[in-house]
């Protein structure tokens, strides 16, 4: 897993990278043999008291795939499925996927799969979602994070694209989702990362997505 992310990142140690995947609760793995690791996701799952109510959310950690299977949606069906489960199992409780982004790869999970996330496009997100983003985003990241900008700042880079994979500029002419992750995060190529929250609710979830979320909803009927 680690020769896998470290082909795409730099300034990036073992040590931490053992340390942030010991706090996870699931791991994904996407393999082309049984031996041959081809793409990896983690994630945790947490409880927060906001605005006088109890959430839960998914936090997504490291992932990384080959280059040869981008767009290839098997991870993400994989933890849109075990959000499902776990929306299942407290269907009153709202459930939110939480993560920050050094890429623009990454980033566009947000609009090609959820129809409103932080930071939002248009008119912009309602400020109840960007209220739930900053109370976890203070949590974990304390004055790492402004809540003026969105970012995660830690003064080094603990983790950035390699030069020949971050292409944001490149990918700017031509996705305006990359634009937008360009414009809210332009000190990425320096570790800077960006934070985001959408909810994992059906009506919130495009067309791709929506079918895996409710084989989660599924397992726990």
């Amino acid at each position: 897993m680690f020769a896998l992310f470290e082909r795409y990142y730099e300034n990036v140690s073992y040590s931490r990278f053992l340390t942030d995947l010991d706090a996870k609760d699931i791991v994904v793995l996407a393999r082309r043999t049984d031996v041959e690791i081809v793409g990896f996701s983690t994630a945790s799952f947490h409880l927060l008291d906001t605005d006088g109510k109890r959430i839960r959310y998914v936090f997504s950690g490291d992932t990384v795939a080959d280059s040869a299977y981008w767009g290839d949606p098997v991870l993400l069906k994989a933890i849109f499925r075990e959000a499902g489960r776990r929306k299942g199992r407290h269907p009153q409780q709202r459930l939110f996927w939480f993560s920050i982004f050094k890429g623009h790869r990454t980033f566009r999970v947000l609009p090609n799969f959820f129809k409103e996330f932080v930071p939002g496009i248009g008119d912009g997100p309602s400020q109840a979602l960007v209220r739930i983003r900053n109370a976890i985003a203070r949590e974990r990241y304390g004055a790492h994070f402004d809540e003026a900008t969105g970012l995660v700042d830690f003064g080094r880079s603990l983790g950035n694209l390699r030069s020949e994979w971050a292409t944001v500029d490149e990918a700017a002419q031509r996705s305006r989702f990359a634009a937008l992750f360009r414009s809210l995060n332009p000190q990425a190529d320096r570790g800077v990362e960006l934070a985001c929250l959408a909810e994992y609710d059906l009506p919130n979830l495009k067309r791709y997505a929506a079918p895996m979320f409710a084989e989660g909803l599924r397992d726990m009927a």
